[in-house]
């Protein structure tokens, strides 16, 4: 009986351990100031708005020369 008390135990001891240490770990993380959070969010902002537009273009220019493509094959 003992011993499958125990086996029962383990993987509940292995993830109280676990939530432990990563809460240790959680406490001990530097977390950014909010103009430093604000400033990250403004570059990704700007930086997904810029490769967007590049794709954009980049799909714009695809589909206009396939297009001229079907109007001269056709």
């Amino acid at each position: 009986m003992a011993a499958l008390v125990s086996k029962v135990k383990a993987p509940f001891q292995s993830l109280i351990q676990f939530v432990t240490e990563a809460w240790f770990e959680l406490k001990r993380v530097v977390w950014p100031t909010r103009e430093e959070a604000q400033s990250f969010t403004a570059v990704v902002v700007i930086a997904v708005a810029i490769v967007a537009v590049w794709v954009g273009s980049l799909d714009w220019i695809f589909a206009t020369l396939v297009s001229l493509l079907n109007v001269y094959g056709s």
